[in-house]
């Protein structure tokens, strides 16, 4: 494929994370967040052809999503634009090793509409990346099924499940919904969190191992602090965290699935035919994302690293 049928297009939702202040206080940070809207941007930041395909508000906020979009290089051509307000999140931060809490506003916002998944496959798109409670809640969730059933015959697939309980229908819902994405998927990002609220007492690397003989290629089992580990079928490896001052760990999962593809991309990894990689693939990928998903820990919000920062 020319470089114009490598694009990777992220689906799911942009929110406006509100953040308290340290220390306490009455004036809540206003930040732009959503899990694949921070992995598109991460994608954009590090040279990846990516095009981000959301629901966006036509108010001052969703001015600000679709200026960083393509600040950073993200192609806007799948976006819908309402004119209801932008979602919201209310974000308290977490420590690394339980990271951030999260309560959702999205009823009667732009998000409460009509997918953008295109219902007929792009040429020009190579891999699809779906994420987040858009992948599995409500309308939402059934139009990325869908399209994740269409694209897994001309592109590759990931999925990251980045759980959220609190717009999540109940666990025994979820779970059957997120193994039928997983099985679809060639590439699932999963952290030990996620794992421990899907399958309660169940070791995590145990959970990924089994993913990886469910349909994935590839699925890589983050651990904060502890780093991550990879599976590829019987395969496996297992890489330490950098150690760094901690500032926080909003967004730093989103920057590793950003880094991941981004990496898998440039060694020509991505579209239709995926293959298993090797353990020296799957080392230098997964060092590449861990090393992203440091720098985003080693400072405020999710500021996924640059291509010259790596």
């Amino acid at each position: 494929m020319d470089a114009q049928t490598q694009i990777i297009l992220v689906a799911g939702e942009a929110l406006v994370d509100l953040i308290p202040p340290p220390g306490g206080g009455d004036t809540l940070q206003v930040v732009l967040g959503g899990s694949p809207f921070n992995t598109a941007i991460g994608l954009g930041r590090l040279g990846a052809p990516a095009a981000y395909a959301g629901r966006l508000s036509l108010d001052s906020n969703g001015e600000r999503f679709a200026a960083a979009l393509g600040a950073s290089g993200v192609s806007l051509e799948y976006v819908a634009r309402d004119k209801a307000p932008s979602p919201l999140a209310y974000v308290t931060p977490g420590t690394a090793a339980s990271g951030p809490r999260y309560a959702f506003y999205l009823r009667a916002t732009a998000y409460d509409g009509p997918s953008p998944l295109p219902v007929k496959w792009p040429k020009t798109v190579a891999h699809l990346h779906i994420g987040s409670f858009a992948a599995v809640a409500g309308k939402s969730g059934e139009a990325t099924l869908a399209a994740l059933k269409l694209a897994r015959k001309k592109a590759s697939v990931s999925f990251d499940p980045n759980i959220r309980p609190f717009v999540l229908p109940a666990q025994k819902k979820v779970v059957p919904m997120v193994e039928e994405r997983v099985a679809l998927s060639g590439i699932v990002k999963v952290s030990d969190e996620d794992l421990e609220w899907l399958y309660p007492g169940r070791d995590p690397l145990a959970a990924a191992a089994a993913w990886a003989k469910a349909g994935p290629r590839l699925v890589v089992l983050t651990r904060g602090s502890n780093g991550a580990v990879a599976f590829a079928g019987k395969a496996h490896v297992a890489l330490p965290a950098p150690a760094i001052t901690l500032v926080d760990t909003v967004g730093a999962g989103d920057s590793f699935m950003s880094a991941l593809l981004a990496i898998m991309h440039e060694d020509g990894a991505l579209g239709a035919g995926l293959r298993a990689p090797d353990e020296a693939a799957m080392a230098r990928w997964v060092a590449f994302a861990v090393k992203a998903a440091a720098i985003t820990c080693g400072r405020k919000g999710a500021d996924p690293p640059r291509r010259e920062e790596m």
